[in-house]
């Protein structure tokens, strides 16, 4: 809900429109109601598309293609659709009954689901290419950073952690939990390790103003009684005293020049270091996608991603197409369903033989 922030009724009565609640509000009262309101696939068009990723992106890009009567493959290496939003997103910020119920609208639509299938050994790029009409490369950012300090090897994977969480297998977190990292993972990281019972820190090397995440989750963690520990970076992990837990070295910081971010960058204090014992460290600084698979088939990347036209999402390869995190990184849920309505639009001019200029 991004345009909340900039929309015109905060200058006239200040607060934007509320239109994530309107939206929620309309589609829960829709998919209750006897005669609920559901798209139609389109006229069938002989054209198909492959789609690798059932994330927001890939879920989007079919929802909209299938509308145009393209017929359409989700090929996908979790056991279940959603990607980041099942398997990064807790639940208690998305109910997966609600999540569900909207694969099933795409499902109901046509849309064809290969799960527990990875690009790279199940499939080729090039195997896909020659089977469809056009493809969608829709993949997140599921490459996790490290912290960046020696024994960072013994941190749990933030992302990671979420996802065992997700599939029902949460780890053995002990009582007291450090999240290093100030994203919304790093939040999502630490109010499921509260959820299981842990006393949770979160330590971040800049200040409050430059988390990354979004302020709401910030709060929602302080009122939940998370700690927060800001200008400290980790050092080394260590194994704690006889062997029992973790030792986390930090030190302090403070913020110097700004860097690329255009936020100040952190710069260590000398002689600032001290020792945290704790039972684990959930490592969430950072993800980044995995472009060796597609460099490997012949498409050009960037520092991010995927390199694609901005306008159209087309990709150096005639036919194929990217984005969400593949072309921009890790980012919010919601610009990944844009880029995926971006791409079934370019799509679709594609295989109705028009030019291909992208949404007007």
């Amino acid at each position: 809900r991004l345009c909340e922030q900039s929309c015109k009724r905060c200058d006239h009565d200040g607060e934007g429109l509320a239109i994530a609640s309107l939206h929620r509000y309309a589609t829960d009262r829709n998919q209750i109601a006897e005669g609920r309101v559901e798209p139609v696939a389109g006229e069938a068009t002989g054209k198909s598309v492959g789609i690798v990723g059932a994330g927001p992106a890939g879920l989007t890009a079919a929802f909209y293609l299938r509308q145009k009567g393209h017929a359409c493959t989700l090929y996908d290496a979790h056991p279940l659709p959603g990607g980041m939003l099942r398997y990064g997103i807790p639940e208690y910020r998305l109910p997966r009954p609600a999540l569900d119920e909207e694969i099933r609208v795409i499902e109901r639509l046509g849309a064809k689901f290969r799960m527990n299938t990875r690009w790279g050994s199940e499939f080729s790029l090039t195997e896909l290419r020659e089977s469809h009409d056009a493809v969608f490369i829709g993949i997140g950012a599921q490459l996790t950073q490290g912290v960046r300090c020696k024994g960072e090897e013994a941190a749990l994977s933030g992302i990671e952690f979420l996802r065992k969480v997700a599939d029902g297998d949460a780890p053995d977190l002990g009582r007291r939990v450090i999240i290093i990292g100030g994203g919304n993972t790093a939040m999502d990281a630490s109010r499921t390790a509260l959820r299981l019972g842990a006393e949770v820190s979160v330590y971040y090397r800049r200040t409050r103003n430059e988390m990354p995440c979004l302020l709401e989750e910030v709060e929602g963690a302080e009122e939940e009684g998370i700690r927060f520990e800001f200008l400290v970076a980790p050092v080394r992990l260590i194994p704690g005293e006889n062997g029992d837990g973790q030792r986390l070295v930090c030190q302090r910081m403070k913020l110097g020049e700004p860097d690329l971010s255009g936020r100040r960058r952190p710069v260590p204090i000398p002689d600032s270091e001290f020792a945290v014992d704790c039972d684990t460290v959930i490592a969430a600084v950072g993800q980044s996608v995995d472009t060796s698979l597609a460099e490997s088939e012949g498409l050009e990347v960037t520092g991010w991603g995927m390199k694609v036209d901005q306008q159209t999402l087309a990709t150096n390869l005639p036919g194929v197409f990217a984005g969400g995190d593949a072309v921009i990184g890790a980012d919010v849920a919601v610009r990944a369903v844009a880029a995926g309505r971006v791409a079934a639009t370019s799509i679709d001019q594609l295989l109705a033989g028009r030019r291909v200029t992208g949404p007007e």
